[in-house]
């Protein structure tokens, strides 16, 4: 039976509601609900059904009318406990209730389907004066999940323009959804709709309150009139505050004191102390004192089988945080750690750096505005934050482990604390023990941990080892959970998978999943995501200690096999740290050919999903391999997969020699398919530095192998090429053939897409327009049927260019705008200057001037960063540096704006 107040009232048997007697046995069930679980007493009932005039015989009416409504429930199928007589008054224990699966989804942040929850304004229908207040808290509860949910949306870039609206119009002095509105039209390039509505606003306070709008408010109309795009995204990224934290009260009273002077705050302390639980309830205290958002990042300084993460990679997780993408980057930590300070100065933002390794990490994540509070954790205390509080943390006094102790298991303590050596940690994992194994006393678990001897040295506390529960956990398995989790303790990754994890054991997937799910169950592991297991490090750690050197030997292997296998571009996506991590593995483990050969496989996956920093590691891991092995195979693939890193890392240089060391091996070799490729990719490095008469002496060198043995493919990139370095020298009839001779080869799907975008261009520069459109929106279409978002990119510029040589800049715009908006989610900088630079010419043309300039200069940056001299010269031809353009051209002997080579 299913109960709801958010709405009319009502309990329901299925779709048809139960019938109440009349509105006094309708409020007394509103008063129920409200408090489910509870008891209320009769004497609330009585205020609630007659208000403030009563009848002499209102108590025995009440206990009528609720008998009388349980009589009804239990004849539509209740049971006999679902509302009862309890002391003072009656309890009501609904199964299903609508508030309750509200407050469940919001708790896992499913606003959305908690929103779906209510029918209306709460207890529609029932007038009652003791009742008005709990309705209008549930209506305001409501509202505020609303604005929650569409700040989410928003964002993520949803458009909820037409909602929010709705939502001002109705509730037109809640600046909350005015400010989410202005937000949500200037996040669609409705900048002036944006201020209009603030301006309208601001109005209507005046005249109708007398008042101004509020400084958030004001704040955000400023931003906007600024025309600051990442405004308006401010997050929470905060991990989940435990709701039993317990104790630490002088710590906390110190980081909140030191953050609310403006003192940046360094937490330290052993392994299990709960540096982080502190520093993340602390945050989570702060949190609305910080309305720009609130950043988190682990540094891994202390993580097992992990390096400590690099300041780069650290500093692309905080400016990611800040909605600023992978392909805005600029490369080295010291320009990244400059974008860093820059994009922060001013604004109000909580950041919490967790498991710092040492100082050398963390000076470049230090942000240079006094508006940003500053939390760092480590196990060393460290130096590098001048001004900092320090806070070291020790075990919890006896009074507070005790009560963490029970808390966390529901029973009272009986020493299992001080076994527990007082470690949080410790305490945790024994109570949650202690919580699976009913048939235990708390004397039962007190005895097992006492008699514990074997325990990490590093957990040693007051004399004893505090790691007895890991061990007792690991004891209790069977034989076969025991052998699942010695393995995990040596695999190489960050995580695993259920597949990944068979391969490990040797088992098929099910029994895998079991017996993963059952350490999961024992608090072993802990599952980050659907289908991923991990272990929490000081568990991991002692999973190492136990493995068996004989069994995980045959183990890795297997699981460097089922790693060498591939798999679809979502598998990539979700194994691409271990990928990472098991290439390296395989590399120090002397496994030379596991390891080129998956970093091989990898290589293009990584390059396709934009993460060029672990591309150009996995890279110089295979080369490393490769040579060591010795195959001039695996050398040529590597080195194809390296000149790949340096092309899309901007470094071309080493790129070419790279490239032209991959072109000696495969000659002395004598493989004239790879021969003809590796041309390929040495021509198309010759053309993005400009050198294009060099470039198409390699293509027709790789041509000249066509008859031989190259396959269809090589041959149509190397026509594909060739007609763009034709194109680029304005020898246009020459260009179309190449690009004719290109698309009849194609036999891949990809392939054909990029060649007959070519050709379209080709046509367009030839004043072949209609032909142009025809050809290149077969690209685009055939591009999105096979969800090749770089493809879909590379058309739709083409498609912007062609239409701007048509001199219909409007259309231009808007190809070149879904181009940037794809490559938003792509790291791929070579695309982004060329549609940046379509953008910004099409916007010129229109007379957009900001908007023009602001895209030619991203354009620039991007071309300068990773040396497309082509980019930067139309770039800065854009922007009106037409002489600085011209000597750059004319340097190169280039007759008109060069686009783009196929890679």
């Amino acid at each position: 039976m299913e109960f709801r107040i958010l709405g009319p009232v009502q309990c329901r048997n299925g779709a048809r509601p139960v019938k109440l007697a009349g509105p006094r046995q309708e409020r007394i069930l509103a008063a129920l609900l409200l408090g489910a679980d509870r008891v209320v007493s009769v004497s609330r009932l009585v205020d609630v059904v007659w208000d403030e005039d009563p009848p002499a015989t209102a108590v025995r009416q009440i206990r009528n009318l609720t008998t009388a409504l349980k009589r009804s429930l239990v004849a539509k199928g209740a049971g006999e406990d679902v509302l009862a007589a309890e002391g003072p008054g009656f309890v009501l224990r609904p199964g299903t209730f609508d508030l309750r699966t509200f407050e469940e989804h919001v708790s896992r942040g499913e606003f959305r389907e908690a929103l779906g929850c209510w029918r209306g304004p709460a207890l529609s229908g029932v007038d009652s004066m003791a009742l008005r207040g709990a309705a209008d808290e549930l209506d305001e509860r409501r509202l505020s999940i609303m604005e929650r949910c569409l700040d989410e949306e928003i964002a993520a870039g949803e458009d909820t323009v037409a909602e929010l609206t709705a939502l001002v119009a109705e509730h037109p002095f809640r600046e909350a959804f005015t400010g989410l509105l202005m937000r949500a039209l200037h996040q669609r390039g409705r900048q002036a709709d944006a201020l209009n509505v603030y301006r309208r606003t601001r109005t209507r306070l005046v005249d109708e309150l007398g008042i101004d709008p509020g400084p958030k408010l004001r704040e955000l109309s400023e931003r906007i009139l600024r025309d600051e795009p990442e405004y308006g995204k401010a997050r929470c990224f905060l991990p989940y505050d435990v709701p039993d934290f317990t104790g630490r009260e002088a710590e906390i009273g110190m980081l909140l004191d030191a953050v609310r002077l403006g003192r940046p705050v360094a937490v330290d302390g052993m392994a299990g102390v709960g540096k982080t639980s502190l520093a993340v309830h602390a945050a989570h205290r702060l949190a609305a004192d910080f309305p720009d958002g609130q950043l988190f990042v682990d540094l891994h300084g202390h993580s097992p089988a992990r390096e400590p993460l690099a300041p780069e990679a650290a500093l692309e997780a905080l400016l990611g945080q800040l909605d600023i993408p992978a392909s805005r980057l600029p490369g080295g930590v010291d320009r990244r750690a400059e974008l860093w300070r820059t994009r922060t100065a001013g604004r109000s933002l909580l950041v919490v750096l967790d498991n710092a390794a040492s100082a050398e990490q963390l000076r470049p994540l230090l942000p240079g505005s006094a508006t940003i509070a500053l939390v760092v954790t480590s196990r060393r205390r460290l130096s590098a934050i001048d001004g900092a509080a320090s806070i070291s943390l020790e075990v919890l006094p006896d009074e507070q482990a005790s009560a963490l102790f029970a808390t966390a298991s529901g029973r009272p303590d009986s020493g299992v604390a001080a076994l527990c050596g007082n470690l949080p940690l410790a305490i945790r994992i024994a109570a949650a023990r202690l919580q699976n194994r009913p048939q235990w006393t708390v004397e039962t678990l007190a005895e097992r941990l006492g008699s514990e001897h074997d325990r990490l040295a590093e957990l040693k506390v007051a004399g004893r080892d505090v790691a007895a529960a890991f061990a007792l956990s690991y004891r209790e398995l069977d034989a076969a959970r025991k052998r699942m989790f010695r393995l995990l303790g040596r695999n190489p990754g960050a995580d695993i998978g259920v597949p990944a994890a068979a391969a490990l054991a040797g088992t098929g997937e099910q029994e895998a999943e079991r017996l993963l799910e059952d350490l999961l169950d024992a608090h072993l592991l802990r599952q980050p995501a659907l289908g991923r297991y991990s272990f929490h490090d000081l568990i991991a750690e002692h999973a190492r200690a136990v493995a068996d050197d004989g069994e995980t030997a045959p183990a890795l292997i297997r699981l460097l096999e089922h790693y060498s296998g591939g798999g679809d571009s979502g598998w990539y996506e979700a194994e691409r740290a271990n990928l990472v991590a098991v290439t390296r593995h395989a590399l120090d483990a002397g496994h030379d050919e596991h390891a080129w050969r998956i970093a091989a496989d990898t290589a293009d996956h990584l390059r396709e999903s934009g993460h060029l920093d672990e591309l150009l590691a996995v890279a110089h891991t295979g080369i490393t391999a490769a040579r060591r092995n010795g195959d001039p195979h695996a050398i040529q693939l590597s080195l194809a997969s390296l000149t790949l890193a340096f092309w899309e890392n901007g470094r071309l240089t080493e790129g070419i020699g790279c490239a032209l060391e991959r072109l000696d091996v495969v000659r002395a070799s004598g493989d004239r398919v790879a021969e003809a490729i590796a041309l390929s990719r040495a021509g198309a490095l010759h053309g993005m530095l400009g050198r294009y008469p060099e470039a198409i002496r390699f293509y027709r060198d790789g041509l000249a192998i066509e008859d031989e043995t190259a396959g269809c493919e090589t041959t149509a990139t190397l026509w594909t090429n060739l007609s763009n370095a034709q194109e680029v020298l304005g020898r246009l009839d020459e260009a179309l053939v190449s690009a004719r001779r290109a698309v009849v080869l194609r036999e891949d799907p990809r392939g054909m897409i990029l060649s007959s975008a070519q050709l379209g261009l080709v046509l367009a520069r030839l004043g072949r327009f209609g032909e142009a459109y025809d050809v290149i929106e077969r690209s685009i279409t055939a591009s999105r049927d096979l969800g090749y978002l770089f493809g879909e990119a590379w058309s739709r510029i083409d498609h912007a260019d062609a239409l701007l040589l048509a001199h219909r800049p409007g259309e231009a715009r808007e190809q070149a705008g879904r181009a940037c908006e794809i490559l938003a989610r792509l790291n791929h900088p070579l695309l982004l200057a060329m549609a940046a630079n379509s953008l910004g010419t099409a916007c010129l043309a229109l007379g957009e001037r900001p908007a023009g300039l602001r895209q030619h200069r991203l354009a620039l940056e991007t071309a300068r960063r990773i040396g497309y001299r082509l980019q930067e010269a139309r770039a800065l031809a854009g922007i009106g540096q037409s002489r600085a353009a011209h000597d750059l051209y004319t340097a190169m002997g280039l007759p008109a704006e060069p686009l783009k080579v196929v890679t």
